[in-house]
């Protein structure tokens, strides 16, 4: 079966790869919250102000639009076929396609224009 990014292969690898970016933004943060507690706000927007942070925000939001793309679509091309849901199912997978993609769309670029 062609995957989103034109083989099952090159899908794979994405979600692998940005499921290690957010667990590696997840774990940067985590300790730094632990190593500064109790964190008050001039830290916090310390931490955000920097430039290096600014961009390892952006990579996960990236990764994180990325690995919610695919996952979505895995599961519409799973459950809302033509077999599953009778003659209505593409029009429910496109519709739910659509969605899906204006919703990460617009947190993505919402979240890359707060944090620049």
């Amino acid at each position: 079966m062609k995957g989103i990014l034109g083989s099952g292969t090159n899908d794979f690898l994405a979600v692998r790869i940005s499921s290690l970016i957010l667990l590696s933004y997840f774990l940067y943060l985590t300790f730094f919250v632990i190593s500064n507690a109790p964190i008050n706000f001039d830290l916090w927007n310390g931490l955000f102000e920097n430039v290096a942070m600014k961009i390892f925000t952006t990579l996960f939001l990236l990764s994180f639009g990325i690995h919610t793309w695919i996952g979505t679509w895995a599961i519409g091309s799973d459950y809302l076929t033509l077999a599953r849901l009778d003659r209505m199912g593409l029009n429910i997978n496109k519709f739910y396609r659509i969605v899906c993609a204006l919703i990460i769309s617009c947190v993505t670029v919402w979240s890359l224009l707060i944090i620049w």
